[in-house]
């Protein structure tokens, strides 16, 4: 699986199942609306792909990716050319000339090298910062010709799908974590009833997540269409040492 940066609550584990819905929905077009990092519609094949999400820095990037990878690529490169150079400016915190490429730049490293993918908050130095952050670079070549290719967008939820909802439309589902801080907007309960209201009466098919240990999705959702079983590789919850964790799965397939 293929993805450029770290993000808080990353659904890498679920692309086979993602990937398996939308080929079984015979749609056309893949809208990814809570995208994010991307690492979802990076791994999905489709003839038509839209990129969503309410954060700017996220927008600018992907968009920067879209029209100026190759010198994107260029720079970012010279930035971890060596570990030196690498630390060096993780040291600094990083003060990135005022550009729209530079300014693209600093989103994706405050993403890869940050703690826990949240783009703000630093943690020690670790060396295996450097490793994975060259493997995150080296992905840029893997996209670029399907970022390309992309439409995106910086849109209200409610707003996209208003205005993609057809009967050639798939819509991947991921909204924030009820009760997490992690991202530039967090979803309240109105949210998840105005969501609950919207995909009740879609044109198109849907899929949607969430962990299956959430209380206000159950509440307003009511019971999931399925729940799949996954090695938790973190090893544990918040509250209990588990060797699995399960996920509820929304659809209208």
């Amino acid at each position: 699986m293929i993805k450029i940066m770290k993000y808080p609550g990353s659904k890498l584990i679920l692309i086979p199942e993602i990937i398996d819905k939308y080929n079984k929905s015979g749609k056309k077009y893949f809208i990814d609306v809570f995208a994010g990092s991307g690492s979802v519609i990076m791994n999905i094949k489709s003839e038509y792909k839209i990129y969503n999400d309410i954060n700017t820095d996220l927008v600018f990037l992907f968009n920067t990716l879209k029209n100026n990878c190759d010198i994107f690529y260029k720079n970012i490169s010279k930035v971890v050319s060596t570990k030196k150079t690498f630390f060096d400016y993780y040291d600094k915190r990083i003060d990135f000339m005022h550009n729209n490429v530079y300014n693209a730049l600093k989103t994706f490293y405050d993403f890869n090298v940050n703690f826990g993918g949240m783009g703000n908050t630093y943690s020690k130095i670790d060396k295996s910062l450097y490793g994975n952050i060259k493997k995150n670079i080296d992905n840029l070549n893997l996209i670029k010709n399907d970022v390309i290719k992309w439409n995106i967008e910086n849109m209200d939820f409610k707003e996209l799908i208003k205005k993609y909802d057809n009967s050639n439309v798939f819509f991947y589902l991921d909204p924030p974590y009820p009760g997490k801080n992690w991202y530039e907007y967090n979803f309240n309960a109105d949210d998840f009833r105005d969501l609950n209201n919207i995909i009740k009466n879609i044109k198109g098919n849907y899929l949607m997540n969430f962990n299956k240990e959430d209380e206000l999705p159950l509440k307003i959702f009511g019971a999931p269409s399925y729940i799949k079983k996954y090695i938790n590789k973190n090893g544990k919850t918040d509250k209990n040492d588990l060797k699995f964790r399960y996920v509820s799965f929304y659809t209208n397939l």
